[in-house]
């Protein structure tokens, strides 16, 4: 069926398994997202979740043989425009909804002045709690950049910490 693959959500890619012989015949289960099930090289357009599909190639003389491949679907980031570090247990960190999928990504946050007061590279294990060297940051509005990489655009916004 081919290597497992990545796609952005609402995005498409065209399946390329490999496989030989004379007049062969295609089933790709399930059909969820794709162009056809019943050829070689379908289209899985706009996936919106993770999906495994199992291709089943029979020759003309009825023998068969299954592989299966797995499609991650990256869905667009959620980016929470607030947040309240107060720790009472309650939106205490800036989490970003599906970050962890882009282990490539690289976030900034800066302050209206352009100070940069929290940064993070790779996987974003580490939610930021509103503080810079250790010490809460004042109820203010601060400016993101989001480079999820992956093929995902740039993304920039802002973020308001509540106290």
């Amino acid at each position: 069926a081919g290597p497992d693959r990545t796609v952005l959500s609402g995005g498409q890619l065209t399946l390329q398994p490999v496989a030989t012989g004379n007049n062969l015949k295609y089933l790709w289960t399930p059909a969820t997202y794709l162009t056809d099930r019943y050829i070689a090289n379908p289209k899985c357009i706009a996936p919106q979740n993770d999906i495994t599909y199992t291709l089943t190639v029979t020759s003309d003389g009825g023998c068969s043989a299954s592989d299966q491949m797995f499609v991650k679907v990256l869905k667009i980031p959620g980016i929470p425009n607030t947040f309240t570090p107060n720790n009472d247990g309650t939106n205490d960190y800036w989490e970003i909804q599906y970050l962890e999928d882009y282990p490539n990504n690289h976030l900034q946050v800066f302050t209206r002045a352009g100070q940069l007061v929290f940064e993070s590279r790779g996987h974003y294990t580490r939610p930021w709690d509103g503080r810079y060297k250790g010490k809460p940051l004042p109820f203010d509005t601060y400016y993101y950049i989001l480079e999820p990489g992956s093929g995902s655009l740039p993304v920039t916004g802002v973020v308001t910490i509540l106290k």
